[in-house]
């Protein structure tokens, strides 16, 4: 990993990477089914009956009705078509995907082990030149790179520049970077944060971001971007 001060990368241990495992639970339902067998109904013998004629006297009327055709029930309406299942030919409409720009607020915090590391005296040693001010955008940009490869992993942060798109701001003590952008492997993307230390700067305890969009590279000359510090 490389933290970028000013003009001068200074590489630093990666820092370990957390794995996320996929458990999958699969549920087995099983159903029974009984074979009910129905036997011929065998009744006690009965006596034999002699046949009666039952005569019944109706009127004209009564004759009529009773003959009559009947009405045939009214038509149902027709129902609407039922939705075509989807086919080869007749594919499902596709999900919409959530936006990339998703705030996330950070519960740890990571810029001041990374400068309290060996490694990182230089850094360390050059940050103390810096003003107040100065020593908070490279502090915030340090944890920027780190929260960003923690949260997403399908970037690789090399490189922060909090003020790339827009100007920064201070706000109740607190970086706002409503325009900065970070580079991996090579390619540029806009990303958001608000970034709080503490009293000496040396390490951040409030942090907020959300990444954006790609910046194309015709943009990159504008804001004074580069595919690596080795093209500057």
């Amino acid at each position: 990993m490389s933290i970028t001060l000013d003009a001068a990368p200074i590489d630093l241990p990666p820092a370990p990477r957390s794995a996320w495992g996929t458990v999958t639970s699969l549920a087995i339902h099983a159903a029974l089914l009984g074979l009910v067998l129905l036997g011929p109904d065998r009744d006690a013998p009965k006596s034999v009956l002699p046949p009666s004629i039952a005569v019944e006297l109706m009127t004209a009327a009564q004759f009529a009705a009773l003959t009559a055709p009947e009405e045939a029930p009214p038509a149902a309406a027709p129902s609407a078509p039922a939705a075509a299942a989807p086919s080869a030919s007749n594919p499902a409409p596709p999900v919409a995907k959530p936006p990339p720009g998703g705030t996330i607020r950070a519960t740890q915090f990571y810029a001041g082990n990374l400068l309290a590391e060996p490694a990182s005296a230089k850094v360390r040693a050059a940050m103390k030149t810096l003003d107040g001010s100065e020593r908070l955008v490279q502090l915030c940009s340090i944890e920027a790179i780190e929260q960003i490869r923690r949260a997403r992993p399908e970037f690789d942060p090399d490189t922060v520049v909090a003020y790339a798109m827009a100007d920064m701001a201070t706000r109740d003590g607190a970086l706002i970077a409503d325009g900065g952008a970070f580079r991996s492997r090579r390619e540029w993307y806009e990303v958001k944060f608000s970034c709080a230390a503490t009293a000496n700067y040396s390490t951040v305890e409030r942090f907020e971001f959300s990444i954006g969009g790609f910046i194309p590279h015709d943009q990159w000359e504008e804001h004074y971007l580069t595919a690596a510090e080795s093209d500057e």
